[in-house]
């Protein structure tokens, strides 16, 4: 089938997505969580006691996702969810020991996704990793326009 739009921008980014976020899901599914997932453990190892309202507005969440994925990770074990004793309305996100143990393996399936995507990345031999991440973070400047 021709595709007239195949050598878009966006028809490249949006299967280059598409195919480095069903890899990661691949490494991540032995460790029981999802591409949805991960982030939360990865931000609050760094940043314990975050709360989900700030989770939705420093990384341009949607708040019903944020509700849900932390909701899921409580559910196995890898969050703990308090409220908030300044605020009732707010939630204070911690990583639970379980979480915690979890951490440095989902850690380390990042940091193989992000070796792999800089060897592809090499391979082209076009733009480096540096230069393809100030290149989507133009991108991602069309949201503010």
């Amino acid at each position: 089938m021709i595709d007239q739009n195949d050598n878009t921008i966006t028809k490249q980014l949006n299967v280059a997505a598409h195919i480095a976020s069903q890899v990661l899901e691949h490494r991540l599914k032995p460790l029981g969580v999802n591409r949805s997932q991960f982030f939360f453990i990865l931000k609050l190892h760094d940043d314990p006691g975050v709360t989900q309202d700030q989770l939705v507005r420093e990384d341009s969440l949607h708040q019903s996702n944020v509700n849900r994925e932390i909701a899921r990770l409580a559910e196995l074990g890898f969050v703990d969810k308090q409220q908030s004793d300044q605020d009732r309305r707010k939630y204070v996100l911690r990583l639970t020991p379980a979480g915690e143990e979890l951490y440095p393996k989902i850690k380390a399936a990042l940091d193989a996704q992000e070796d792999a995507l800089a060897q592809r990345l090499a391979a082209a031999g076009t733009i480096s990793r540096a230069e393809l991440l100030a290149a989507l973070r133009q991108i991602a400047l069309m949201d503010e326009q």
